[in-house]
């Protein structure tokens, strides 16, 4: 079975002195979690809208259909900010490539 955050190759001294990158190892499990929270709390909108729909159609209505963008727009946007993370830790690990490739042609 696939472990979901491999940790291999992190010793305690990267974890306290930033040698390596911990996060990426970790962001798929904190992405999952938060789809999870925003679908919870896009269904709390819309089922709570359900209780008021005896005093204000119009206002139940509009809990729904909020309860909906909340869901739709929150994974949509979730996800564009995890992949801008992703991103941002792949330029940093490509920028540590070549300034090892750099070190490496400079002592030859």
């Amino acid at each position: 079975m696939k472990k979901i955050v491999d940790t291999s190759g992190l010793s305690f001294k990267d974890f306290f002195f930033f040698d390596k990158m911990f996060t990426p190892k970790i962001i798929t499990v904190i992405y999952w979690m938060s789809l999870v929270l925003i679908v919870f709390s896009g269904l709390t909108i819309i089922f709570s809208s359900f209780l008021i729909i005896s005093y204000s159609f119009g206002s139940a209505l509009l809990g729904i259909i909020t309860g909906i963008i909340t869901i739709v727009g929150g994974t949509v946007f979730t996800r564009i900010g995890y992949e801008i993370i992703c991103v941002l830790f792949n330029i940093n690990r490509n920028i540590e490539k070549l300034a090892l490739d750099k070190s490496t042609d400079d002592n030859q």
